[in-house]
């Protein structure tokens, strides 16, 4: 390896991955994705380095020979694409604000036109059915304790909308009954409060209640073993569910996040409150879900329309 390889990539990128963490406060998982970026990009590097060319030398064309690997020879999508752009762009800016290097080579590569689809919304009815199906699992299970665990996620998932990151990290101390209300740690290590219903308040207590804790104030929701329900986890027994209640539909625990949104903009909540509510940093991210409710409204329009009721009968 070449020193300028290795001063970029061990002393560059780490003095960035440290500024990711201490003064964007971005998460641990987060800056790893940021590190494996790098390492991507430095290992496509390495050849060139080996030939001669100094990290100084990096210019806008060998950026985008990179990127073309990725789309043509690694068939990246254009959100992978973008994903290593905005790492790159972020990487470069900080270089040249600290002054390690005076040309960015970011500075005239755009973002990958990426095809816009709106979130997979699941139907009350379709929500209903599967924590049912939860409800069922509480009786037929030879470990009721973890069949109390999954409700109460579910229930937890849809009265709030919050991230899985958000809700594996929850703890006991995190949990306001009085005002079922939870303190939330989300993106950047901001925290929110989020609000649940009867139903998930009842959930969480019932589970609360059947699995004693050895040290107060520790993680909400635990894995078999006791230790902290880990994403996979979740993922892993969502999937399960999903199968045993015979819904021919893709969905995951971000679905329910979805649905919750969607269903508080058509019960008519306003865009404000469901932002703050997701934690969205922009209003222009939770508009995604208006467009998911034109969608239903013109459905329920042309049902109840008096004209189109006529039309529909025949009349």
């Amino acid at each position: 390896m070449s020193n300028d390889l290795h001063r970029a990539h061990g002393y560059y990128v780490q003095d960035y991955l440290l500024h990711l963490s201490v003064e964007r406060s971005l998460g641990r998982r987060t800056v790893a994705e940021y590190e494996a970026d790098l390492e991507l990009f430095f290992h496509w590097l390495e050849p060139l380095f080996q030939d001669g060319m100094r990290f100084e030398q990096l210019d806008t064309r060998t950026v985008r020979e990179f990127l073309a690997h990725l789309r043509h020879d690694r068939q990246y999508t254009p959100s992978g694409l973008n994903r290593k752009i905005a790492c790159l762009k972020g990487y470069f800016a900080y270089l040249e604000v600290e002054k390690l290097l005076s040309n960015n080579p970011m500075s005239r590569v755009r973002s990958a036109k990426e095809r816009k689809t709106l979130p997979k919304v699941l139907s009350p009815d379709e929500i209903t059915l599967l924590l049912d199906t939860v409800e069922e699992r509480i009786g037929e299970t030879r470990n009721p304790d973890l069949a109390l665990r999954d409700r109460a996620i579910f229930e937890l998932f849809y009265a709030t909308g919050i991230r899985l990151s958000e809700l594996v990290g929850l703890s006991v101390d995190d949990i306001d009954f009085d005002r079922q209300a939870l303190r939330v740690l989300g993106k950047g290590n901001k925290e929110r409060v989020v609000f649940f219903n009867d139903t998930a308040a009842v959930a969480l207590e019932e589970y609360l209640y059947a699995t004693p804790r050895q040290t107060p104030g520790g993680p909400v929701f635990l894995n078999r073993y006791g230790a902290r329900i880990s994403q996979r986890g979740v993922e892993k027994m969502f999937k399960q569910v999903l199968q045993q209640s015979g819904l021919e539909k893709h969905a995951s625990p971000h679905t329910l996040r979805h649905s919750f949104a969607t269903h508080l903009l058509e019960g008519g909540s306003d865009l404000v409150t469901i932002k703050e509510l997701l934690g969205h940093e922009s209003l222009q991210t939770t508009q995604v879900y208006t467009n998911i409710s034109r969608k239903r409204m013109r459905t329920v329009y042309e049902r109840a329309h008096p004209r189109d009721r006529r039309k529909s009968s025949g009349a």
